[in-house]
């Protein structure tokens, strides 16, 4: 989403300074005008200040995700919290007047198989490694002296064609809402500018139309690929997914313009391309 995110913010008038490891990809992005290049490390204060002097926005992206998360614990609270941290400094440091904009996840609250509909008073249960490492970078964003905005980002449903996994991540009845990935983008975004976002910590998920089971979401899917729905395998526990509540988020950011319907039919047009070639 990262790149995403870049050609939002350069389509929307910005100029835009990309910051990652020196082996990142930057293909398509060093030739891009309203595009500046920073290579470094997120952990090496010196890098980062360098990257973020005199930045009047900082949209914080970088983590471990999993399964490498899990799978090193150690790397994950290195990068994802202490880097955290030293972006903070820096930014407070060399750019204390931007706004601080925080790509953090709804695996905060844990495994939610509920009927509640989760809103931002419920409380912050991380039962995993990623997810720990989110809430504890949560706390040093919101204790922090910047104009920050925290984003709970639900589950990014991706339209291109993606095998099915061999166990979906979430109960058969468990209730799921996803966001689609450019609604996702568009939140992020949004909280460049909006008024409404400093001090704020919004879920930011589909919205109505993406409500539903996990099974009614493996049945749709399935449908495309003209699979039997029965052969879907669900995990035994409760995943990372339930329906959230988003109120506060859409009208701060507007960013749901992606109707379940519409990610349907995206995912449709790609397998018929495929079928087709």
């Amino acid at each position: 989403m990262g790149r995403l995110v870049v050609n939002r913010l350069v389509a929307d008038g910005h100029s835009v300074r990309v910051f990652d490891l020196p082996s990142a990809n930057y293909s398509g992005l060093e030739e891009m005008a309203g595009v500046e290049i920073a290579k470094g490390d997120l952990t090496d204060a010196g890098d980062v200040e360098a990257a973020v002097d005199g930045a009047a926005a900082i949209v914080h992206l970088a983590a471990i995700l999993p399964p490498m998360a899990q799978a090193n614990p150690e790397l994950t609270n290195h990068v994802n919290v202490e880097g955290t941290q030293v972006l903070l400094e820096a930014a407070m440091k060399a750019a204390p007047e931007a706004r601080f904009v925080f790509s953090s996840s709804v695996s905060v609250y844990g495994a939610t198989d509920t009927s509640d509909v989760i809103g931002l008073d419920a409380p912050i249960a991380p039962d995993e490694v990623y997810a720990e490492s989110k809430a504890a970078s949560e706390g040093l964003v919101t204790a922090s002296s910047l104009a920050w905005a925290v984003v709970r980002i639900s589950g990014v449903a991706v339209p291109v064609f993606q095998e099915p996994p061999a166990e979906w991540p979430f109960l058969a009845e468990q209730q799921i809402e996803f966001v689609h990935r450019d609604d996702a983008v568009s939140a992020l975004v949004a909280a460049v500018d909006s008024p409404y976002a400093p001090g704020k910590i919004f879920n930011i998920a589909g919205g109505p139309t993406w409500r539903m089971t996990g099974a009614e979401y493996v049945s749709d899917y399935f449908g495309l690929l003209e699979v039997d729905p029965e052969e879907a395998v669900y995990q035994g526990l409760p995943g990372h997914f339930a329906w959230y509540d988003t109120a506060d988020g859409q009208a701060a950011l507007g960013y749901q313009n992606t109707p379940y319907e519409t990610y349907l039919e995206q995912i449709h047009q790609v397998i018929d391309e495929l079928m087709a070639e």
